[in-house]
């Protein structure tokens, strides 16, 4: 027997009150899940408040995380 078998076995045994509130729950989880997958989907780094907080600065990105690693590598 199938999971779908067992949902729908067990449901049918329930009054009309009980099988309508499993209908929300469904839904509930249906709307809650597809919301985080479009938010998860539509976000992009390039609206974060930091995104391209360095771009007028002139420093080399790669140069300043190679003196902050040496900083870190170099004993105290």
């Amino acid at each position: 027997m199938t999971l779908l078998d067992q949902i729908q076995q067990r449901l049918s045994q329930l009054p009309p009150d009980k099988q309508k509130e499993v209908l929300d729950f469904v839904t509930f989880l249906q709307r809650s899940t597809s919301s985080k997958a479009k938010a998860h989907k539509t976000r992009s780094l390039r609206q974060h408040a930091a995104f391209g907080s360095w771009k007028e600065r002139n420093i080399n990105a790669l140069g300043y995380e190679q003196s902050l690693r040496a900083e870190w590598d170099s004993p105290h």
